[in-house]
């Protein structure tokens, strides 16, 4: 299973999730990390950089930042909301870095763990970049909020359960007992999971929904949809979010596992 957008998604993404979530989840796993100043830090699946920069700010001049993701369109919208700052961009995947053994303090990833396709080769990876005593932090979604949960539904009733499944997808990540035995096995000790919840505040559904899925691997099965259909979609999501909607505004509570572990 892997990330990849096409068109415009990318810069869709960086316009509407960044701030109504990456963003704000990014500030809760930076903290957790608890950056030094000179850290050496690898933002693994760092998408448009929100972390990454995030990162930057943490470590100082003495530390040094890079962000690696596969998708190129992201790291083009990174590298531009990055300028002036002293951060190196890597465009890989997360099994062959091309970064020096015992070279990192902290290896991150903010949503990306679970998408890779070899979780074994990718851990390993992590593990011969960091120094020892270096920390690894892996945040994944804790299942599926309700906003996400009744997005898949309609879909699924409106466009087909394999385009569904491949929504779903991305919140089918492994368990806190699952992320603590991965990492375990990759020779990573004193692991801990922690749970972070927050409540996500995003536009009512008419006007959110097609923002969100214009900028998923789905876009192009939504926007193929002729209008009625796509009413439809937007519709029943809009009926399960209504215990949720505030005013101009539905809030709704979301969770992740985060993943912290020390290199042997």
């Amino acid at each position: 299973m892997t990330f990849q957008l096409e068109g415009r998604a990318a810069e869709t993404y960086e316009e509407v999730l960044v701030p109504l979530w990456f963003g704000r989840w990014a500030e809760a796993l930076v903290d957790l990390v608890d950056l030094h100043p000179s850290d050496r830090v690898l933002d693994v699946a760092c998408g448009t950089g929100v972390t990454t920069r995030l990162a930057r700010r943490m470590v100082g001049h003495e530390g040094r930042i890079d962000g690696l993701d596969i998708n190129a369109s992201m790291l083009e919208i990174a590298r531009e909301l990055a300028e002036g700052l002293d951060i190196g961009w890597i465009e890989s995947d997360v099994t062959e870095i091309g970064l020096s053994s015992l070279s990192c303090d902290v290896v991150m990833a903010q949503h990306g763990y679970h998408y890779f396709p070899d979780k074994p080769a990718a851990l390993a990876e992590f593990r011969r970049l960091l120094a020892p005593r270096g920390r690894l932090a892996l945040s994944v979604w804790d299942g599926h909020s309700p906003y996400t949960e009744a997005l898949c539904n309609a879909v699924e009733h409106h466009i087909s359960p394999d385009v569904a499944r491949k929504q779903r997808a991305q919140r089918e990540t492994p368990s806190a007992d699952e992320l603590t035995s991965q990492i375990q096995a990759a020779g990573f000790a004193d692991v801990s999971v922690y749970r972070q919840e927050l409540l996500i505040e995003v536009p009512l559904m008419q006007e959110f929904v097609p923002l969100h899925l214009s900028s998923m691997p789905i876009a192009g099965a939504f926007l193929a949809l002729d209008q009625l259909a796509r009413q439809g979609l937007i519709d029943d999501v809009a009926a399960a979010l209504e215990p949720y909607v505030q005013e101009d505004k539905v809030a709704y509570p979301d969770a992740v596992l985060v993943a912290v572990g020390i290199r042997t």
